[in-house]
């Protein structure tokens, strides 16, 4: 009896051990199984990303409404060539919006005025009446000072809209002109030709035609010379 006591422990443990073998195998196949199938499963908690397209939404800022009134200035010449009789034509221009439509209309009968800057610091004003069409002009004589130089013209209207309002306006930009020396143009001038301006001319004898002597002759009467003359009864 003793003997047989230990063999039956030995069958136990041998038994408990691959039970034991046998529940961790299952266990890692159970493992690996769940892994693969969650692998190919979304987060849930992972929100889902969408992007909405409006084609009705303007990211631009919108456009502004006109405004009752604009003004602006030009020089006709920006490069005027110097001399002292230049003068520069410089235009100003005065409109209004009179219909929803936004169509222009000159504002006739207003006072422009022209502060010309010469380079030098010096300054000269001109005012003008502007016609039935809103336009200025203001004829600038060109000083030394301007050549090579900028000059600026700022111009300003005042004047009556056709709503009854008198306004002020400034041209939002100044006009300019830069002077300019332009050297004088070479003449060509022709060489004179190496030709022969003498013309022969026929130009008739005016002396005295000499009468033809001839020498010898048969019948030929002698001419008696002044010395072998004599006088009768000499």
């Amino acid at each position: 009896m003793l003997s047989q006591q230990p063999k039956k422990n030995n069958t136990l443990a041998l038994y408990v051990k691959l039970s034991a073998i046998l529940f961790l195998l299952c266990l890692s196949i159970l493992v690996v199984a769940c892994s693969g199938s969650d692998s190919t499963q979304q987060d849930p908690v992972t929100p889902v990303v969408t992007v909405t397209i409006n084609l009705g939404q303007v990211i631009g800022s919108p456009t502004p409404p006109l405004k009752a009134y604009y003004c602006g200035g030009w020089a006709t010449d920006t490069s005027p060539p110097f001399d002292q009789t230049s003068v520069v034509s410089v235009f100003g221009k005065f409109i209004q919006i009179v219909d929803v439509d936004g169509n222009p209309e000159g504002v006739g009968g207003a006072t422009a005025s022209a502060t010309i800057n010469w380079p030098d610091g010096t300054t000269d004003t001109m005012k003008v009446t502007t016609t039935s069409d809103g336009l200025a002009v203001f004829p600038v004589a060109v000083k030394a000072s301007a050549i090579n130089k900028v000059v600026t013209i700022q111009i300003s209207f005042t004047g009556t809209l056709k709503t009854g309002k008198v306004v002020t306006c400034p041209i939002p930009s100044a006009a300019y002109f830069t002077a300019i020396l332009v050297s004088p143009t070479p003449s060509n001038t022709a060489m004179p030709s190496a030709t022969n301006s003498a013309t022969p001319s026929d130009t008739p004898f005016s002396g005295t035609p000499t009468p033809f002597t001839p020498t010898h002759c048969r019948k030929c009467t002698p001419t008696p010379s002044p010395s072998s003359t004599k006088k009768p009864g000499g």
